[in-house]
């Protein structure tokens, strides 16, 4: 088992993050409240995770809207199937962005460490708002 599949087994020696830890990483989730959660992780490994996930998810929020612009933009043009292509392409981008969110937000506030989806990997790369933080 590796590190992560026993912090998420509960494996852990010590006791599992604070009721305030865990209500500062379920806040990340959401939106650009992950920077209030970077700026709290000081110290505390449970808030880092789940802020550097939080602001990942926010990142690839921001993306996904300048790319659903520009293909508004582009074939949004179209009569019909312009917008019919555009309009489920947000619903689909939207909807998985929500999700994503809620279930973030369930997983920290219940303790748990998650690693989101295709971007949970890069977690790591992303440093914290204080000195000395990598």
């Amino acid at each position: 088992m590796n590190d992560l599949e026993l912090k998420s087994a509960g494996g852990e020696a010590g006791p599992g993050p604070t009721d305030r830890a865990r209500w500062i990483s379920a806040i990340s989730y959401l939106s650009f409240f992950c920077f209030i959660s970077l700026w709290k992780s000081r110290g505390d490994d449970f808030i880092k995770y789940h802020a550097r996930q939080g602001f990942l998810l926010l990142l690839a929020e921001v993306i996904i809207l300048v790319l659903a612009k520009i293909l508004d933009l582009s074939i949004g043009r179209l009569p019909f199937i312009g917008m019919l292509v555009v309009g489920l392409v947000q619903l689909v981008a939207g909807l998985g962005a929500l999700t994503l969110s809620v279930l973030g937000f369930v997983k920290a506030l219940f303790g748990e460490y998650w690693e989101l989806p295709l971007l949970g990997e890069y977690r790591d790369r992303i440093p914290g708002l204080h000195r000395g933080d990598g």
